[in-house]
């Protein structure tokens, strides 16, 4: 048995006892999971409680013939891989076939190195195409703003009053609720659109490391340095940088930020020459930080110079009339995501 990574799931859909068992045992050899039924019915009833990533799917079928399964599948589960198979093939049969959306069309008898070579070019086309969508998907999920609430209507108005401008923003709000969506909605609304938006999670990232993630460091800087790497200051250049949970950053590191924001240069760690970037700070918090300078957590200075436009994200608790809104949005995204019909 040839021994794969894959954990695909393939349906065979034919009267043919003997080519479902062949088909199902070559298939099996290659390493993927394989269901075999001998009838439409049966692989449209199949699909109402499983779900497979291709589906061998012969056109001379018992009762609903390939053609109208393909239809109902399809119907269903637009996004469905379908492979047809026949042993009387038409090139009108197979521009029908390809017209209702299978994905090719091959014919009996089966040329076992035809049906790998067709399976492996399906599921890589899969793959790829699963891939775009959820870029598709993750761009969207970043750049939607859900709710019309007399809160979120105020917040994108002032996202629109914002972007255009220079200013740098602190945006406060509870964890969860979306600070970092809006540092991206101002970002493309800003003139740097064009720019990088780089990211730095402030909480996330260990004290020791902190500095030279955001200004980079020299070969042989510290141990284990084998090359010079840009901080993220510097790849943002021409951009935005938005530093989040701010509040989470040390005293020391505070003092080199609060350097950037003035003079809009920084030295590596392990070197000498200063490096200038131009870039738009925007920071966000979960913390009362008038609160955190009274404690002595976080220089007032620097507190002054990012919240120079403050943004306040309201909780859901404060928006509860924009609960259905999001509901049906994560409906329809999930649905899409996974090829299924709402109902």
């Amino acid at each position: 048995m040839q021994q794969t990574s894959t954990s695909n799931r393939l349906l065979v859909v034919d009267d043919e006892e003997n080519v479902r068992a062949s088909l199902k045992a070559v298939l099996e050899d290659e390493g993927y999971s394989v269901e075999a039924v001998g009838s439409g019915t049966d692989c449209l009833h199949l699909l109402e409680r499983r779900n497979f990533d291709l589906i061998f799917l012969d056109i001379w079928l018992p009762g609903k013939d390939g053609i109208e399964v393909l239809k109902e599948i399809r119907s269903r589960r637009p996004l469905q891989y379908v492979i047809m198979i026949s042993g009387h093939g038409t090139i009108e049969t197979a521009v029908q076939a390809t017209k209702l959306g299978a994905f090719d069309f091959i014919e009996k008898p089966l040329s076992l190195e035809k049906v790998l070579l067709v399976l492996a070019h399906a599921l890589k086309q899969k793959r790829l195409e699963e891939e775009n969508r959820s870029l598709k998907d993750l761009v969207r999920q970043e750049t939607t703003m859900i709710g019309e609430s007399v809160p979120m209507i105020a917040l994108r108005q002032q996202i629109q009053y914002a972007a255009p401008t220079e200013g740098r923003i602190l945006i406060y709000g509870e964890n969860g609720t979306g600070k970092e969506l809006v540092a991206r909605l101002i970002h493309l609304g800003s003139p740097r659109k064009e720019q990088p938006f780089v990211e730095v999670n402030c909480a996330a990232i260990p004290e020791d490391l902190i500095e030279s993630e955001l200004f980079g460091s020299e070969k042989g800087a510290y141990t284990g340095s084998t090359e010079t790497r840009k901080g993220k200051f510097e790849l943002g250049d021409g951009g935005t940088v938005f530093l989040d949970e701010v509040g989470d950053m040390s005293i020391k590191t505070q003092a080199k930020v609060l350097r950037v924001l003035e003079e809009q240069r920084f030295v590596r760690v392990g070197a000498s020459q200063p490096i200038e970037v131009d870039v738009r700070v925007i920071a966000a918090t979960n913390k009362n930080l008038e609160d955190e300078i009274e404690k002595g957590n976080f220089r007032e200075d620097l507190f002054f110079r990012l919240n120079v436009i403050p943004f306040e994200v309201p909780p859901l608790r404060e928006k509860k009339e924009d609960i259905p809104l999001l509901v049906d949005y994560f409906m329809d995204h999930f649905c899409q995501r996974y090829g299924k019909p709402r109902k």
